[in-house]
């Protein structure tokens, strides 16, 4: 697009060819609109350039001159305008720039002439209010560089429809700031020629499980207009710290993570183990907590894994030395203060002669599930007794007769207290089921 630019870069450099005299502005204004291009008026300027080279090679020098006198052009200025291309093309030449021999595509030279204008684009202000306070579309009205704003100038083809980003090739200030000769652009054009003219701001990082890594929202700016206003990218490159911290927690802690690997899958049923063991035994101080957990696999995974992938690439190789390095033992999971719960107080099964029932055990307060369920099946309820159900399970039983010794009278609970210590010694010299609590206690 060497030959277009070089064009638009010389028309640029001096006064506009294009007359408008105040008593003829209609009329060189309906002349001038055969150049217009409804997105650009940069490519007017080579509408206009054609034009007079297929004229001049049409008509003689005087003819020239009066055909341009008739449509408002001036003469001077076309000659200054073809002197100062040919200079600029014969310096271009000499740099070794080559001019191309077919036409440019408008996009191609549109990204070439915003190279030198990324200070003079502008993003439309959609946010403006009106006086009574309702939102409304400003037209014309746009966001600059540094803060400034400014409007597209009404001589220009995009000023009745003005697109939402445009680069202007000078920002003038008389009744107001104007942008003069404009031209739509893709905003995904400015980014890659503004790479060090940018600035990026990260917000709301976040695990992905779908992308097995952190992510978060990039907001790119040029001298304050926003390029890109949300964009979600890969956090781990960005800060790394904070991804591999994310990833063990979110991942490897929590289990957001659809993984292969056979340590994972283990450490995830002995975690789900001591979380029916909690349920079992109604408390909620018997797993570890995730900090824990996080300073295990802290301990362990090298500082750069920082995701899924990163951590699949490590792991590879890591667990051929030692396949056992991320693996969980369950008594690290149990806390030092839940030695005394022991899973045989909680059987999975209960037993009432040659007859077995499957228990299950929640711990919801308030629900109709709480506590232990009895599965019996329908077709063996008529074979069921009462008797040695309401001895409950051994883990229970001590809870049990403490809020049993804690509903006597008060009369006569002052001589059992506390509870829980008469409650222990009971459960010593009781034979569960071999006769009904009430009456053995």
């Amino acid at each position: 697009c060497v030959r277009e630019v070089l064009i638009i870069a010389a028309a640029l450099s001096i006064q506009d060819p294009r007359e408008r005299p105040a008593d003829q502005q209609q009329a060189a204004d309906e002349k001038h609109r055969r150049f217009a291009d409804p997105t650009s008026d940069f490519l007017a300027f080579l509408n206009l350039w054609n034009y007079l080279r297929n004229k001049q090679k049409e008509l003689s020098g005087s003819q020239f001159r009066r055909m341009c006198k008739n449509e408002f052009l001036h003469f001077l200025r076309i000659r200054e305008w073809q002197d100062l291309h040919g200079q600029i093309k014969q310096v271009a030449k000499t740099l070794g720039v080559t001019s191309n021999t077919a036409d440019a595509p408008p996009d191609r030279i549109h990204i070439a002439l915003l190279s030198g204008l990324l200070s003079h684009i502008g993003l439309m202000d959609t946010d403006k209010k009106d006086d009574a306070g309702s939102k409304r579309r400003q037209l014309n009205e746009y966001l600059g560089a540094r803060g400034a704003k400014f409007a597209v100038f009404p001589g220009s083809a995009l000023f009745k429809k003005p697109p939402r980003w445009v680069m202007s090739a000078e920002l003038v200030e008389t009744s107001r700031l104007w942008g003069r000769i404009n031209a739509k652009i893709d905003p995904d054009w400015v980014e890659p020629l503004a790479g060090h003219l940018v600035k990026r701001n990260y917000s709301e990082p976040h695990w992905s499980k779908k992308q097995a890594a952190v992510m978060a929202y990039e907001k790119v700016t040029l001298y304050g207009v926003p390029i890109v206003a949300q964009r979600r990218v890969n956090y781990g490159s960005i800060d790394p710290e904070t991804a591999r911290d994310m990833f063990i927690r979110n991942a490897l802690v929590e289990g957001d993570w659809e993984t292969h690997h056979r340590f994972f899958h283990d450490n995830r049923a002995l975690l789900d183990e001591v979380e029916e063991l909690e349920h079992r035994a109604r408390r909620r101080d018997i797993l570890v907590d995730d900090e824990t957990l996080v300073d295990f696999y802290d301990e362990r995974l090298p500082a750069d894994v920082v995701s899924g992938r990163h951590f699949d690439a490590w792991w590879k190789q890591a667990r051929r030395n030692d396949p056992d390095l991320l693996s969980f033992e369950k008594s690290m999971l149990i806390n030092a203060n839940a030695d005394d719960v022991s899973e045989a107080d909680y059987p999975d099964v209960w037993r009432q002669g040659p007859l077995r029932f499957r228990l299950t055990y929640q711990f919801e307060p308030g629900t109709d599930a709480d506590g232990v369920t009895v599965h019996i099946p329908l077709q063996v309820l008529n074979q069921v007794r009462p008797d040695g159900f309401e001895w409950l399970v051994p883990g229970l039983r001590g809870e049990l007769i403490t809020e049993l010794i804690r509903s006597l009278p008060k009369q006569l609970r002052v001589n059992f207290v506390p509870a829980p210590d008469y409650a222990r010694k009971l459960l010593e010299r009781l034979d569960p089921r071999t006769e009904p609590l009430l009456g053995a206690l």
